[in-house]
Order: structure tokens, then sequence, then C-alpha cells
């Protein structure tokens, strides 16, 4: 073992004892010389087993937890079970397979693989790691990969934002395995087909996680009116067009995210019955109410408000204000689902936002159900920041 890395006793109490990121400021000293991404062993003050970690002396992070049993330690075999248990998980427990090719296979701390994240289209895998020790430790898992599913190819990607500078990771690969059949390919999901244009999209491609949602606003949009700001690859708007919409409108700032959006459309025989705009959220919101647009059913889904903590309140009031011109949008008796992605805004802090656009709205609002991400983004119990994804269905009394 490399190095001993020591947690303060406030690091060590029971309720954050198993929570898988140790913080720099969670680290009382370090014993031995351990190399940025090498295995460690993480003990209390006393000398106490606490877990087996991978270490990054320039992370914040400084150590992200894998195992906690002492006998343990991390090896290729406990990644590749962890890896092979993931797949389980969407193959066999819950049957992914059969609602399309297109899904979450790996979801980070939720699978036991801290920093890394795979996403299947078709027979393309998308690979995306922000662990510098699972980085180093990548191959083994590739070859998992192989020989589990046989993708015609493996694509590495960065993941988001500067997290390749302060994890210290070298840049991604591209294909690492394997030939893409194409530049741009085709996925399944829930009986509608969308393009993916592999490493170019955001995340890895598509938005996996609002599967469920995607389907739960579908089931309550046949006859409605329906509204879908900031829609990207119009995931919600055309399987509500699908579902039978009397109208649906879907827009979008980005004119990469629109001409998606429409081909989507083309592809799955929707044009015909949806409009797609290119228009930027705050002013097309206000440009609808002036005109005194209405709808049954609004779909709020916009980009991250709060990237960083330094960004919360400013972001607070992106979601309050947006919030509150959606509700205004909203006839009597219509319903909103609004969603957040930014880490750093808690379920609380974003319940709170919404429920202050409701309040400058002057409007009641009930809530009928709260949501997240879908069962192939299973989350950590003891990793509470996992649940970045909040979404509440609202309906104007």
């Amino acid at each position: 073992m490399p190095g001993v890395v020591y947690l303060k006793p406030s690091r060590v109490r029971l309720e954050a004892r198993r929570h898988p990121w140790v913080r720099k400021s969670d680290v009382a000293r370090v014993e031995g010389r351990p190399q940025d991404g090498d295995a460690v062993e993480v003990q209390a003050r006393d000398g106490r087993f606490l877990a087996h970690g991978l270490y990054n002396g320039g992370s914040f992070f400084r150590v992200r937890l894998v195992s906690f049993r002492e006998d343990e330690p991390i090896a290729e075999g406990l990644l590749r079970a962890r890896l092979r248990g993931a797949v389980a998980l969407r193959h066999d427990v819950l049957r992914l397979p059969e609602r399309g090719d297109g899904y979450r296979l790996v979801n980070s701390e939720g699978d036991g693989l801290p920093g890394l994240v795979v996403d299947r289209y078709g027979e393309v895998l998308v690979v995306a790691c922000s662990s510098l020790g699972l980085q180093r430790r990548l191959e083994p898992l590739l070859d998992e990969l192989e020989e589990l599913l046989a993708p015609a190819a493996i694509v590495e990607v960065d993941p988001p934002g500067d997290l390749c500078t302060k994890e210290g990771l070298a840049a991604a690969r591209g294909v690492v395995r394997g030939t893409l059949p194409a530049a741009e390919g085709e996925v399944l999901v829930d009986g509608l087909r969308y393009g993916v244009a592999y490493a170019k999209g955001q995340k890895t491609g598509l938005f996996f996680d609002q599967r469920e949602n995607v389907a739960r606003v579908a089931e309550l949009a046949r006859g409605r009116r329906v509204l879908d700001a900031c829609c990207y690859a119009g995931g919600f708007g055309l399987a509500c067009a699908r579902a039978g919409a009397k109208r649906v409108l879907l827009f979008d700032a980005s004119e990469e995210a629109t001409a998606r959006a429409r081909a989507n459309a083309e592809r799955n025989g929707l044009a015909g019955a949806v409009e797609v705009r290119r228009a930027s959220l705050f002013p097309f919101l206000r440009e609808l109410a002036a005109r005194g647009e209405r709808f049954d059913l609004v779909v709020l889904d916009p980009p991250k408000f709060v990237p960083a903590r330094k960004a919360l309140e400013r972001g607070r009031r992106g979601y309050v204000d947006a919030n509150r011109l959606a509700l205004e949008l909203l006839a009597p008796g219509g319903l909103l689902f609004t969603c957040s992605c930014s880490h750093h805004m808690s379920p609380g802090r974003f319940a709170d936002a919404v429920r202050e656009a409701a309040a400058r709205a002057d409007l009641s609002v009930r809530v009928l159900e709260e949501r997240g991400a879908g069962p192939d983004h299973p989350l950590d119990l003891h990793c509470p920041e996992g649940r970045y994804l909040k979404g509440l269905l609202l309906q104007r009394s």
C-alpha cells in the first residue's frame, strides 16, 4: 500500500463514514508517498480501518472511497465485478433492453465505480471518467465491457465542464475499441428514435436521466396544448406529440439543439405534429405571455443555472423567474413539469425557488409528484449529492 490517509474525527462520524468523497478539508494527515491515482488505505486517527480508496493530491476530492471491507482492496477483479453488477441491474432487474437500446449502463458512485459513466447507444458504448484513479484502471473495464456486450465500438469522451483540468485527467482518446459504424447513429428509447452524434452532444449524447419523466409527462399530454421549453433533442415534446397532444411547441436557444429536434421529429414521422423554434428562454416566455398564449402542459428543463456554489444566488433567481413565467403561461388547471440539474441546488432550495415563483405570480399551485432521475441512474444512499436532477410536477389550481 503506497500510503495511508488519516481522517479528522468529524469525517469519521457514523453519518459521514461511508460517504464516497473525502475532501481536502477532511484529511488529518497522509503517511507514505502516494502518487496521484494510487490506491490508499483510509484510517481513523487512531489507526482504525475505514476504507480503501483512490488518491488524488491535486483534487478537491483527495480520496474517492471504493471499498469498505479491509479484505477487499482495490484490484482489477473487484472493479470488473462491480461493472458486471451494473450491467446485470439494467438487464436482469430493470430489463431496459426491452424498452430500447439506449440507457445508462454505469452511474459512477451509484454503481460503486466512482467517477465512471457508461452509456449505451445501440451497438456503441460511450465512456466518461472523472476520477484519475479509475481512468488509470480503465483498460480492464473496457475489456469487461467487450466481453459482456460485444459492442461495435467504445468511445471515450471528456467529462463535463473543466473536470479534466481540476482532476488532472488525460484527455479523452475518442474511439478506444472497435470501429464506429458511422459518425452518427440512432437509438431507440421507449418507441422513439433519436439521432446521436457520438461524443458531440451534451453529456454523452442524450439525457437518459429524463427517461421516466418523459414517459410520465407523455401520459398526461393527450388532448393538451404543450410547451417544451429548452427542448434539446426534443424528448419531452416528441413523446407528447406521439401520445396525442393537441398542439406541441418546442424551443431551444441552441441552433444545434433545434436542428436535432427537427430531425428527430422527421425521424419519427412527427414533423407535422410539432412546431420547433429557436429562441432564448426568458425573452420567448415573455413573448408568448404578451401574445396571450396559454398552455395546458409546460415542460421547463433549463440548462444548469448554478454551475458553481458561488453562483447559487444568481442561479436561484433564474429558477424563480423562469418558473414564474412558466406558471403564468398555464391555463387554469394546467400542469407544469419543472426541473433543475444544478448539483448545488438542493431539492429543498429548488422547491423554495418554485414556491417563490408561484407567490410572485400570485397563483395557487399544488405539487402532484416529486421526481428525479430514472432507476438506471442509481444513487449511493450515503452520497445525497448524487441527486443532481430534481423535478416537480405541479398543477395550477
